[in-house]
């Protein structure tokens, strides 16, 4: 149990962390920005921004100790080894083709002058009906 202990603890999501101490690092130096050094263009005013200072320390050299641990745990990590997979040959289907005929498109119908008339005298004739419906019902 105390050899245990003395190993060397790395979290399961090492990319969390990282991506956490990142952010950290970006709203301390967010901060840093907004200071008092910024706004007078001075090092003289670091006493002001001493919080900010030393979060934006702490959190870079927890970034930096994230990430030689990710890229520690990366590099001991085995790469995959993939196998193509084999199909079994019971589950394997031979496919022929069917004696199917291509989809023919029905040919068009020319219309003649005279039909082409007719159809539209007969559509003349039904909007006159339903707008004599229509004025009915409003008059």
């Amino acid at each position: 149990m105390a050899s245990q202990a003395v190993g060397r603890k790395e979290p399961q999501d090492i990319e969390l962390t990282v991506i956490g101490n990142g952010l950290c690092l970006l709203i301390a130096a967010a901060g840093l920005l907004a200071g008092s050094m910024t706004t007078n263009l001075s090092l003289a005013y670091w006493r002001e921004d001493i919080v900010a200072l030393g979060i934006t320390v702490i959190m870079g050299i927890r970034l930096v100790r994230s990430l030689t641990d990710a890229m520690a745990q990366y590099q001991e990590a085995p790469l995959p080894v993939h196998q193509p997979r084999r199909a079994e040959t019971q589950e394997r289907v031979n496919v022929q083709p069917e004696g199917v005929a291509a989809g023919q498109i029905p040919a068009v119908s020319s219309f003649t002058p005279d039909k082409v008339v007719e159809e539209v005298v007969k559509r003349i004739e039904t909007q006159k009906a339903e707008a004599a419906k229509k004025n009915k019902f409003t008059n």
